[in-house]
């Protein structure tokens, strides 16, 4: 599955949907240098904030031409200074696997010192009257903004919240964004989401013959069902607020971003370019 391309054409049928009235502030935290969630929400109409501590020329561009908020902070559990492992893949500096975790896999041993905000500093700050959608992709950082969920006065809670999970190889490898600590922390942000009332959920993944995959928290036991596949490799999933996600509809989008092999995948990174 096309994971980033998928998930802003569905966010863009759903959220005009949950609030036609484009009354609340939807928030991309973790923009990185290619998935600009912040312009979809933007073009859509809603007042739009980005969090990114490492903002390239292209978002600063988007975020003047959109006039989105521009936070060159990290979301994070504490207000202050933290340090941010700078981001490496195939022993290349990549920003968009750079994390407030030193144990993730894709921080390498280079560090910038960054400010960073709590959530509830960082709403305080924007002062919503409510939020629409909250998309969080911070290398597995995602637990630490969602733990704090359950302090947020509940018209204040997102009526939608998408994070990322996984990465890095299979889940039934064990390893990396599925090691058992990051995958503990996945299992325990969709723990505190049932908690705080989520329920119609999605889940889409990066894996070759994967389609989109519902389920209901609400209904759901975590500890018995962890939902993962064991050929998982990297998704987001969105959950929903006091709202529902018709199946026939998502599966209709969904669609057009389905591989079905790993030779589909080259193929389309080659015509893409």
């Amino acid at each position: 599955m096309r994971v980033e391309a998928c998930c802003q054409s569905l966010l863009a049928e759903i959220l005009p949907e949950i609030d036609p009235k484009k009354e609340g502030y939807c928030i991309d935290v973790g923009v990185g240098t290619f998935a600009f969630y912040c312009e979809v929400f933007a073009k859509l109409g809603y007042p739009t904030v980005a969090v990114e501590p490492l903002p390239v020329k292209k978002l600063k561009q988007i975020t003047t031409r959109h006039n989105i908020r521009l936070i060159e902070k990290c979301l994070s559990n504490l207000d202050g200074k933290q340090l941010l492992y700078l981001g490496s893949f195939a022993g290349l500096f990549n920003r968009n696997f750079s994390s407030l975790s030193a144990d993730w896999f894709g921080s390498s041993g280079k560090t910038k010192e960054v400010e960073s905000i709590s959530l509830a500093t960082l709403l305080e700050d924007i002062k919503p009257t409510q939020i629409t959608c909250l998309k969080l992709d911070i290398e597995g950082w995602e637990f630490n903004i969602i733990e704090q969920l359950p302090a947020i006065p509940n018209h204040l809670l997102p009526k939608v919240i998408m994070f990322e999970y996984g990465g890095g190889v299979n889940k039934n490898q064990g390893e990396k964004g599925w090691s058992k600590d990051f995958l503990a922390k996945t299992l325990n942000c969709l723990s505190v989401l049932k908690f705080c009332g989520y329920g119609s959920s999605l889940m889409i993944d990066f894996a070759p013959r994967t389609q989109e995959k519902h389920f209901d928290l609400r209904s759901r036991n975590l500890e018995t069902d962890p939902l993962f596949s064991e050929q998982s490799v990297y998704g987001n999933i969105i959950s929903l607020k006091d709202a529902t996600i018709p199946p026939e509809k998502i599966q209709a989008i969904c669609q057009p971003y389905y591989n079905s092999s790993l030779i589909d995948l080259v193929v389309n990174a080659l015509v893409s370019r």
